[in-house]
C-alpha cells in the first residue's frame, strides 16, 4: 500500500502540534478503512478451481492414506486379475514344452533346472531312461482322458475322483475330493457332458520343473476337451503333472496349472 498521504486541506488551519497528532490519527483512520476496503474484496473473490483440486486431494490423501486408497482413487491399483473357473480346480500359468517326450532321451534331459513349484531334491545324478518316462507319460494321458470324461448325471464327482485314484496317490485323491469342482456341478445343470478329443504328454520345458530322476518325472499335458449342454464349447486345458514312483508304478502326486474355458 502506497505510503503517500493526501491530507485534508482544514489540517493547515491547525498548529504545528495539533496538526502533527491530527495527522496521526486520520493515517490510523485511512488504514482502517482501506484493510476493511481488502477484507471485503477478498470475500466478494469466487475460490480459484486450483484451490479447490488442492484441498479435496488433501483431504484424500488425510482420509484414505498414501499407501491404502489413494493409488485406488488415482486408478494406479487394480488387482482384480480374476482368471475364469476352468474345469479343473487348480489354477496358474504353466510353460508350454518345445521337445515331445516321445524324442527326448535320458541324454537330452538337463543336469540343472529350477524348481518353480517344487521343493528342490536331494542330487541326484541318475536319470531316468526312455522306458520308464514313456510309462509315466501313459499313466498321464490315461488319466487326463478319464479324468476330463464325464457325465454328472449319470456319475458323482466322488465316484468320479474314486474311479480315477489308481492312477493318483491317496493324498491327490484326498485333495480333489474335499475341495471339490465347482464346475462339476455347473456342467450337470447345463444338462452337458465333456469328452477328451486328445491329450498330448511331453516333456515340460527344462526352466518349468525339476529335472526328472528315476522316483521323480514330470510331464506336461495339454488336454482338448468338448463340452455339451447349454454352455458347450471345446478348449485346452494345460496341466502341469508330478509322478512319484510306488510299489513299482508310477503315481501322479501333484496336478497345477490349468485356466480352463
Amino acid at each position: 500500500m502506497s505510503t503517500d498521504y493526501d491530507y485534508p486541506d482544514d489540517l493547515d488551519e491547525l498548529d504545528s502540534r495539533s496538526r502533527r497528532r491530527a495527522k496521526k490519527n486520520w493515517r490510523r483512520d485511512d488504514h482502517a478503512q482501506r484493510m476493511d476496503w481488502l477484507r471485503s474484496q477478498r470475500q466478494a473473490e469466487p475460490t480459484s478451481p486450483v484451490a479447490v483440486i488442492a484441498v479435496v486431494l488433501l483431504l484424500a490423501i488425510l482420509i484414505l492414506g498414501l499407501g491404502g486408497g489413494l493409488p485406488r482413487l488415482l486408478g494406479g491399483d487394480d488387482s482384480s486379475d480374476k482368471k475364469p473357473v476352468g474345469l479343473l480346480t487348480p489354477g496358474g500359468s504353466v510353460v508350454l514344452p518345445t521337445v515331445p517326450a516321445s524324442s527326448q532321451t535320458s541324454s537330452d534331459l538337463p543336469s540343472g533346472a529350477p524348481s518353480s513349484a517344487q521343493t528342490t531334491p536331494p542330487p541326484e545324478t541318475r536319470r531316468p531312461g526312455a522306458e520308464v518316462t514313456a510309462k509315466a507319460s501313459e499313466v498321464v494321458g490315461a488319466w487326463a482322458r478319464e479324468f476330463y470324461t464325464r457325465d454328472p448325471a449319470a456319475e458323482a464327482y466322488a465316484a468320479l475322483v474314486a474311479r480315477c485314484a489308481k492312477y493318483t496317490t491317496p493324498e491327490v485323491a484326498a485333495s480333489f475330493s474335499s475341495a471339490g469342482d465347482p464346475t462339476y456341478e455347473a456342467l450337470k445343470n447345463d444338462g452337458g457332458k465333456s469328452t477328451v478329443l486328445a491329450a498330448l504328454v511331453s516333456a515340460p520345458q527344462p526352466d518349468a520343473a525339476p529335472v526328472d530322476t528315476p522316483t521323480r518325472i514330470t510331464r506336461f499335458v495339454k488336454v482338448t476337451i468338448n463340452v455339451t449342454g447349454k454352455g458347450a464349447q471345446r478348449f485346452d486345458l494345460p496341466l502341469l503333472i508330478t509322478l512319484v514312483s510306488q510299489n513299482n508304478q508310477w503315481l501322479i502326486s501333484d496336478v497345477s496349472g490349468g485356466t480352463g474355458p
